[in-house]
């Protein structure tokens, strides 16, 4: 892990993604984060959620949000157990939260509480769709409210079809990563002024960002349509091509310059002076012809004869690779954007690393996410509580 938020302590009273997703790249850039759970239930439902063929000691959906805190089970319905929260917040740098109004109100856990015990606290919370309008105190999850009603699901949505499935979790692990960067920003606030600050982000404002330029075309009269199918493509140097042994190829060729190269590059030099082809605007007037005339280039070869015939071109182009591909990539492993994470001496997984770098060097050694109250005791110890008060604790139910 790196050392940038070395000596920060994150206290996390939070479930599945979003938010635990935040505060685990706090951990990877070196915070101390304490993931309290509910001590009832087994903890974080996260815990519980598994797709088929994950059994074992490996819970990708767990692992997405969870790597690298510790764990400390307390029942916040009890006042022994709130208060043990209260102590923890007092050394807290940064609590962050995704409970919903009514949970953190029942528990004392809104800003003005916590922030008149400790004025230096940043507060981050995150939410399905905000804190005002009509679905303010409804509950939110990735799929529904960031992919579905920001208009993303329906831009990939050809016209007839189904939707279709999300990819993984856009919405819980950009958000997560853009609320670890407004916290971040409210640290150095707090450096330059000693103040607090409360930080929020949304899933549905997570999901508008990442449509900005269809929001953008819709509010100048310009709404963006369904997905448009491949042999329709308006721009062809914008689209995808099958090889001859069903693989698929993105080619991106932004600047108009790259035609000539692209062209040589698939053995087609007659097609740069193609009168149909030879500009941009050319190229649009007859897109489906030249989208048909791709179609048959790339077909005749298979995928190795692309990938090395490509090789060295102007433009951009990419292979659509499935993540067995992804985690075998030179240049994924070479740049350590796939690491490897540590779950025990015998145990490990390979993950997309948080989304930057600090000091021209991968993150580093990164470690599993805890177990269920794993490191209770301990954690409790930190906070003055002797060996017999955590018994006394833990008789009673307040901790697990």
């Amino acid at each position: 892990m790196y050392d940038v938020m070395a000596g920060v302590r994150v206290v996390e009273v939070a479930e599945h993604t979003f938010v635990p997703a935040a505060s685990m790249i706090l951990a990877d850039w070196g915070a101390d984060v304490i993931k309290v759970e509910r001590a009832t239930g087994g903890g974080d439902p996260g815990r519980n959620l598994r797709l088929p063929g994950t059994g074992g000691k490996v819970n990708p959906f767990f692992e997405a949000g969870n790597r690298g805190k510790r764990s400390i089970a307390l029942d916040l319905t009890q006042p022994a157990g709130r208060a043990q929260l209260d102590l923890l917040l007092d050394s807290a740098d940064v609590f962050v939260t995704n409970l919903r109004r009514g949970a953190r109100e029942k528990l004392g856990i809104e800003p003005a509480a916590l922030m008149a015990r400790n004025p230096r606290l940043i507060y981050a919370r995150g939410t399905g769709y905000g804190l005002n309008g009509a679905l303010a105190d409804d509950g939110g999850f990735d799929f529904p409210s960031s992919w579905c009603r920001s208009g993303s699901g329906y831009s990939q949505t050809f016209p007839g079809g189904e939707p279709p499935q999300q990819p993984g979790s856009v919405g819980d692990l950009c958000g997560g990563a853009t609320l670890a960067g407004a916290i971040a920003a409210a640290l150095f606030k707090r450096e330059r002024t000693g103040k607090g600050s409360v930080v929020d982000n949304a899933l549905y404002m997570v999901g508008t960002y990442i449509m900005s330029q269809s929001v953008i075309m819709a509010s100048i009269g310009a709404p963006r349509g369904q997905a448009t199918p491949q042999a329709e493509a308006h721009n062809p140097l914008l689209n995808v091509y099958r090889t001859s042994d069903d693989r698929w190829l993105s080619i991106c060729l932004l600047n108009d310059g790259w035609w000539s190269d692209f062209a040589r590059h698939i053995d087609r030099p007659d097609l740069i002076d193609d009168a149909r082809y030879a500009s941009h605007s050319a190229r649009a007037a007859n897109a489906p012809a030249l989208v048909a005339e791709l179609n048959r280039v790339f077909a005749a070869h298979d995928f190795a004869h692309w990938r090395s015939a490509l090789a060295g071109m102007e433009g951009v182009w990419a292979p659509l690779q499935n993540s067995s591909e992804v985690i075998a990539d030179p240049q994924a492993l070479e740049n350590g954007f796939v690491t490897r994470v540590d779950v025990d001496a015998e145990t490990s997984y390979l993950v997309g690393a948080s989304p930057a770098q600090f000091d021209e060097r991968p993150v580093g050694a990164l470690r599993g996410g805890p177990s269920y109250g794993e490191h209770s005791d301990a954690i409790l110890g930190e906070i003055g509580l002797d060996p017999a008060a955590i018994a006394a604790l833990r008789a009673t139910g307040a901790v697990v």
